[in-house]
């Protein structure tokens, strides 16, 4: 394996591939890289520490939101939703310098804009219908999220905000910003994108929502390694997430109203 030890990469000798100075093994062909692949500590990784300590914070915080119900109530959820924010932040404020060029609007085109927005849609009503469908056959209901914002008196713009707009920012930055660039130092990037879409799937907490949250964290990861930003991520997201609102809203009856 030839290796630049400026840039900590170098090139497979049988198929040519990129390769990280620490890989054992091409990503691409498999073949034994030999003993120039500097061995790594799963424990004492400087990469894998940070990205681990943050997911299992985030974890911990979701299964505690659903292990009681002191967040039926959404002025508690709010502060809940506020503390996420605030980590997520923190800890992309600390690695600024990775996660900056995530935040540029990379090779922005209004057709591909497009196409990630009809995709998004088309994707929404489809799995909605599906997860209504299997609510009622496995739990005999078909309860959303409106009840938990019927009370104030802008339901729709708190549920636009809660489920929509914050999800679409806060998550894409913690798991195609934050998680992703930690473990790409790691692991093959193809490798990360699968990681990070099963991370996104866990703190979600619903075993029959595994289905498509996976796949939707593989295509928003794709995204974010394709175009290498996190803005197609988030804009697909929150389109995905504002159908769902709307989707909950019509079920309720909220628009005839």
């Amino acid at each position: 394996m030839k290796i630049n030890q400026a840039k900590e990469t170098g090139c497979c000798e049988i198929c040519d591939k990129e390769v990280k100075s620490y890989h054992r093994f091409c990503y691409n062909c498999g073949s034994y890289l030999g003993s120039d692949g500097m061995r790594q500590s799963l424990y004492k990784n400087s990469g894998l520490q940070p990205a681990f300590s943050f997911f299992f914070i985030y974890l911990f915080i979701c299964l505690f939101v659903h292990s009681t119900d002191l967040f039926d109530d959404y002025s508690r959820l709010f502060w809940i939703e506020l503390f996420l924010a605030v980590i997520t932040l923190l800890y992309a404020a600390a690695n600024f310098r990775s996660i900056k060029p995530l935040l540029r609007f990379r090779n922005f085109t209004f057709l591909r804009l497009a196409g990630c927005i009809s995709l998004a849609v088309i994707a929404s009503v489809v799995i909605n219908i599906i997860v209504s469908k299997l609510n009622i056959s496995f739990f005999g209901t078909d309860a959303g999220y409106y009840s938990r914002y019927s009370v104030y008196s802008m339901p729709a713009l708190i549920m636009i905000y809660s489920i929509a707009i914050n999800p679409a920012i806060f998550e894409e930055l913690a798991f195609r910003g934050v998680i992703y660039n930690y473990l790409e130092n790691f692991l093959d990037e193809k490798l990360v994108v699968i990681v990070t879409a099963f991370m996104f799937a866990i703190v979600h907490l619903s075993l029959i929502s595994l289905f498509w949250l996976v796949p939707f964290g593989v295509l928003t990861g794709a995204m974010r390694k394709r175009f290498n930003t996190i803005w197609y991520g988030i804009i697909f997201h929150f389109t995905f997430n504002l159908i769902a609102v709307l989707f909950d809203l019509y079920k309720n009856g909220y628009f005839n109203k």
